[in-house]
């Protein structure tokens, strides 16, 4: 475990020096912020609005931070010959990925903290309170960004840097899309079409799953069953991807 936390303490310190993801975030800082003047509407309909447009920039913001950091964690080390010094050393691979991915979402979130703590800041003192239902949607948005990172890990066991982050984003996309694969299924009476596009509804990531933006602004009460069913989801899709990395990662020479 020790070597574990100290490789995770270096990656996080490596993303830190991070320049795109520092303007990233602060991008993402001043988008937050700027929320806040939306007095045009009325003051319920104001809130609504604040909360889907930051929710909205957390999760775009958030999605780019975890692929670009993880998405070159391993072919980075693997270019400059780093990880044969440190796989030379009494750590394992199953050590070094492990502290990779904890490494990364250390990172990941530290800045997505920085966001849920502007915008609470920025809903308490316009609005004198926070809606505790937002925790939930922060929470069930942390999980699908850990499921992004193990598969952002997973893709670059066995690619460059460049294909594991745009890969890492076209499989965020086609994830909020997968209900729709399913749809398509049941639109086809080709056996053939209908078993390929329930296949991929069944592989991919669903990352609806963990969507419940819109009941958050709108202000429904999300179901503590649904929000355990959804991290339980999350914690097999992410042991599959971190597994499968790992066989990945113990095949290839480096």
């Amino acid at each position: 475990m020790r070597n574990i936390f100290i490789i995770a303490a270096n990656t996080f310190r490596e993303a830190l020096r991070n320049k795109l993801l520092n303007v990233l975030l602060l991008f993402a800082v001043i988008a937050i912020a700027s929320t806040r003047f939306f007095t045009i509407f009325a003051p319920s309909e104001e809130m609504k609005i604040m909360l889907d447009t930051s929710l909205g920039i957390i999760r775009f913001i958030g999605m780019l931070i975890t692929v670009f950091v993880t998405g070159g964690l391993l072919p980075r080390e693997m270019s400059t010959l780093t990880i044969t010094t440190i796989l030379s050393k009494p750590v394992s691979r199953t050590q070094f990925l492990l502290g990779k991915f904890c490494g990364a979402l250390y990172s990941i979130f530290a800045n997505m903290a920085i966001m849920i703590v502007i915008l609470s800041a920025i809903l308490f003192l316009k609005f004198g309170a926070v809606n505790p239902e937002i925790f939930k949607a922060f929470v069930l948005i942390a999980a699908e960004f850990v499921v992004l990172c193990a598969i952002t890990i997973c893709l670059s066991t066995v690619s460059s840097e460049m294909f594991s982050v745009i890969f890492g984003i076209l499989i965020y996309v086609i994830g909020h899309l997968t209900n729709y694969i399913q749809y398509l299924a049941d639109r086809f009476d080709s056996f053939a079409m209908k078993s390929l596009l329930l296949s991929l509804y069944t592989l991919l990531p669903n990352f609806e799953n963990f969507n419940i933006q819109n009941a958050v602004v709108l202000g429904a009460n999300v179901s503590l069953q649904y929000m355990g069913k959804a991290l339980v989801y999350g914690a097999i899709y992410t042991a599959v991807m971190l597994i499968i990395g790992y066989l990945f990662f113990a095949e290839r020479e480096v």
